[in-house]
Order: structure tokens, then C-alpha cells, then sequence
């Protein structure tokens, strides 16, 4: 990762460049942000000490301030903004890990000890969920577009690699691996024809200082 940014590090830059693009109808063809865990808005929110516990309020209306920035934009009519976290969150969930495809037949290399698929050296032993063919517990994720379909529930199993082949099939890009070969391309969230929302609408103001427990319901 390190090395990744020192390689390219002119593409990382502060958030306020996002609003400055939006404003001058300057948006790159693809970005991804990330609040990171230390600003307290993402789906882990960590109170004023560092500790859990933090209101998930504040991450909200950060999103919130960058999705209705958005929509009223200039860019708002060619664009779709794709929400995900990078975890569950520590939600329940019904349904178990679902099976994918391998990304490359690579076994894991750097397995901790106490870790039940490591064959006392660190590497994978193999099979079952040690070899990455099995996806993680589901999380949240949103489509806002002028094009996204109104009320639609995706029920297709898919990980976070069908965000890359939405890119690549967008762009005409090679796939990166075989997991994200095997994506579907997210196109089914979307209809091109009749644009529901190109009229974007207006979402109430996100509160913050509602109750928010870590122990309990409000």
C-alpha cells in the first residue's frame, strides 16, 4: 500500500477537492473516498477518545453532505455514486458467506498463528473458507444515480470486485483477476432510458444529536 502511494500519490487529495470538482464540473471519470476511521464517519464510529462508541449520526451526515452535493451539481446527470462500507458494521446477519471465485489460486502467505487455517508457517492450508473462495458477510450498499431504478433490491450474490467490473464495462477494461471476471456488472441496478431521478430529490437534513447507545435501543 505504501508503495502504491508514494507511485501515485498525486491522485490522493483532500476531500475539498471533490467539492471543488463538483462546483466547476470537473469530476474525474472514477474516484473513491474514504472518511477513514479516525474521523469517526465510518460504519465503525469511535468516540471522542479513540474508543467504540461513537454516533454513527455524524458519519451520516457527512454522507449525506456528499451525495447531496452532488445532485446539485452539473454532474449529477452522467454520474452514479455507488455507497459501500468497508465491513458489516457488526450487524446481524441471516445470511452466511457465499461461494466466489478465487482471485488468482493464490493460497493466504501471511496467516497470524493462532489462525485456524494456518499450516504452522503462516501459509494457508487450504480448502473450505482458507483459500478466498468464500465472500464475507454481506454489507450495506446504495446506488444514487439519475439512472438508478426506483425502489430496487438487488438479489444477485456479488462482492465488492462487481464495483470494479462496473468500471471496467463502463471504461472497456480488462478485468484485474478472476473474482472480478466473474461479477456481475451492476448494470441491472440501473435504467439508462428512462432516468428515474433526473430530477434528483430532496432528502430531509440528517440529525445529529439524536439518542445513539452502543449497549442498547434508544
Amino acid at each position: 500500500m505504501g508503495i502504491t502511494y508514494f507511485q501515485h500519490r498525486g491522485n490522493f487529495v483532500p476531500i475539498s477537492q471533490y467539492f471543488s470538482n463538483l462546483a466547476s464540473g470537473n469530476l474525474p471519470a472514477v474516484a473513491m473516498i474514504d472518511p477513514g476511521f479516525l474521523s469517526a464517519r465510518d460504519e465503525h464510529p469511535v468516540g471522542t477518545d479513540g474508543s467504540p462508541g461513537g454516533s454513527v449520526q455524524v458519519g451520516s451526515k457527512y454522507v449525506s453532505s456528499l451525495i447531496n452535493a452532488l445532485m446539485t451539481s452539473s454532474s449529477w446527470k452522467d454520474s452514479a455514486f455507488i455507497l459501500s462500507f468497508d465491513e458489516y458494521g457488526g450487524f446481524y446477519d441471516h445470511v452466511p458467506p457465499q461461494p466466489t471465485v478465487s482471485p488468482d489460486g493464490i493460497l493466504p502467505k501471511d496467516l497470524l498463528p493462532g489462525d485456524p487455517c494456518n499450516n504452522g508457517n503462516g501459509v494457508s492450508t487450504g480448502g473450505g473458507n482458507c483459500d478466498f473462495t468464500f465472500t464475507g458477510f454481506r454489507v450495506p450498499l446504495i446506488v444514487v444515480s439519475p439512472f438508478a431504478k426506483q425502489h430496487f433490491v438487488s438479489h444477485t450474490v456479488a462482492d465488492y470486485t462487481a464495483i470494479d467490473k462496473l468500471i471496467e464495462t463502463r471504461f472497456s477494461l480488462p478485468s484485474l483477476t478472476r473474482r472480478d471476471a466473474a461479477q456481475m456488472d451492476m448494470t441491472e441496478f440501473f435504467d439508462f432510458a428512462d432516468e428515474p431521478w433526473k430530477v434528483p430529490p430532496t432528502p430531509p437534513a440528517q440529525p445529529t444529536s439524536g439518542p445513539c447507545y452502543i449497549d442498547h435501543l434508544p
